[in-house]
């Protein structure tokens, strides 16, 4: 009797110590996994974080190509004689690619962005669910042990952990909270690559806005030159016609003031040939008549030749002017719309590494005409940073 009940004693001690073993099992397997859900938990904030400033940004990519696309229509509205493909136009489009390229590059990354967030609430779910089990078997262990019968403390017994606890129920738990963080460290990875991505979008889109506003201000200038070139020109052309126009009346008075003697040596003459026809003979007096009627004649055509020549110069000249002032009207529509198309970008805040400056290169008078928007500026020049 004695025999049985120390064996069941040391029964006893097995079954209260292995529980407890298994308790403090349970418990570290719980801490592990709630440190998991919570960085998992902490991942995911940072994630849904990058996620909104990505839909930020994409969302502002989509603002800036609807204001380059406004733009572009805008300068379409120019005159039909200013509308060339100049260098503002080459840049235009070359931002356009450029936004077009970045806007696929930042929904891209909102995919993937959107999948590991999947993976990870999966993932969060899962460990919630593993913890769960965890924390209802603990209860159940916990009451075991409260049913085990108060007759002292019972001698400590060694046990062999991988004979009384499964391998699997300890592995399965490591091994998702080891996916868990490997997903973690991916998650991270890919936060630390959008960053990076949206830092050199960013400087690009500068650079590129930088371009394009400054070549639209060397067009300005460049407007504004000829402008003034024109009203030059058509200030010279007035003082022209005012002094064709001076011509034109001292001719108009010179050929009105020979006209009452040619008319009268005319008549006279005309008179003198209605006498009888005995006394039609060439007298003195008739040829004199005759002198003075072709030398008034003479004067009166070469006057009235000039007057033609003024008056065809007048003609030439009243065309030019009105050339000249639909050129200067176009060249002020012209100023206009590129001072408007100006106004109408985004104010852009300038960055250490996208200054002015560094874009004087591309704007080299002897290569202008045939720059690419995405030409390397000169050795002497300082870097532009580098554009998706």
């Amino acid at each position: 009797m004695t025999k049985s009940v120390v064996r069941c004693d040391r029964g006893e001690n097995k079954v209260d110590t292995a529980l407890k073993a298994k308790i403090q099992t349970t418990k570290d397997h719980k801490e592990l996994l709630e440190g998991a859900i919570h960085m998992t938990e902490k991942e995911i904030a940072k994630m849904e974080s990058t996620k909104e400033r990505l839909e930020e940004e994409a969302n502002a990519c989509c603002r800036h190509l609807q204001q380059n696309e406004e733009r572009r229509l805008h300068r379409t509205t120019r005159p039909s004689r200013e509308m060339v493909h100049d260098y503002p136009y080459k840049l235009f489009e070359a931002q356009a690619v450029f936004l077009h390229n970045a806007f696929s590059k930042l929904e891209e990354n909102c995919k993937m962005v959107n999948d590991i967030l999947t993976k990870l609430n999966n993932t969060k779910q899962l460990l919630e669910e593993d913890s769960s089990d965890k924390g209802s078997s603990l209860e159940l262990d916990m009451k075991c042990i409260g049913l085990a019968p108060a007759d002292g403390e019972h001698p400590v017994t060694a046990l062999q952990f991988s004979k009384l606890q499964p391998f699997n129920w300890s592995s399965a738990t490591k091994n998702a909270v080891l996916e868990a963080q490997l997903l973690q460290a991916e998650s991270a990875q890919l936060r630390r690559t959008i960053a990076r991505m949206i830092q050199t979008l960013k400087k690009g889109e500068k650079q590129q806005h930088d371009l394009v506003q400054m070549a639209l201000d060397r067009n300005i200038a460049s407007i504004s030159r000829l402008r003034d070139d024109l009203h030059l020109q058509l200030q010279h052309v007035d003082e022209e016609i005012n002094q064709a126009m001076k011509t034109k009346a001292e001719l108009e008075n010179a050929i009105a003031e020979k006209m009452p003697p040619l008319n009268l040596t005319k008549q006279r003459y005309l008179t003198r040939t209605q006498r009888a026809n005995r006394e039609l003979v060439n007298d003195e007096v008739e040829h004199a008549l005759k002198m003075q009627y072709d030398s008034l004649n003479r004067i009166v055509t070469e006057l009235q030749r000039k007057l033609d020549q003024v008056n065809a110069t007048l003609a030439s000249l009243f065309a030019h002017k009105n050339e000249l002032e639909e050129n200067v009207a176009d060249k002020e529509r012209n100023y206009e719309m590129d001072k408007s198309c100006i106004a109408m970008a985004p104010s852009r805040p300038g960055t250490p590494d996208c200054q002015p400056d560094a874009f004087l290169a591309v704007f080299d008078p002897n290569t202008e005409p045939h720059a690419s928007p995405f030409r390397k500026p000169a050795p002497n020049a300082p870097g532009l940073t580098k554009t998706l």
